[in-house]
């Protein structure tokens, strides 16, 4: 079974700002309280709200140390650049 990391997609959302996806899982984990027996629903609910978070995910652009990883001769450490 795939694992959904929570909390780790809920910190990313908060990092860049996505209130909506914030909203969006709140109200998913809200309905648990408000309607045990839809399980399913949930779940399902869950996993592609996972989904949103992890296509918005990739289209940010990569990190200057993911780009240092690949084209090492540009790190930006060496050059004198503060963090």
């Amino acid at each position: 079974m795939r694992q959904l990391q929570l909390i780790s997609r809920i910190h990313e959302c908060e990092e860049h700002g996505w209130s909506d996806l914030l909203n969006k899982v709140d109200q998913v984990t809200q309905s648990l309280i408000d309607t045990p027996c839809a399980g399913t629903q949930i779940k399902s609910a869950l996993m592609l709200w996972s989904n949103e978070v992890d296509v918005r995910s990739s289209k940010l652009p990569p990190s200057e140390d993911e780009l240092a990883m690949k084209f090492p001769a540009m790190n930006h450490r060496q050059f004198g650049a503060e963090d």
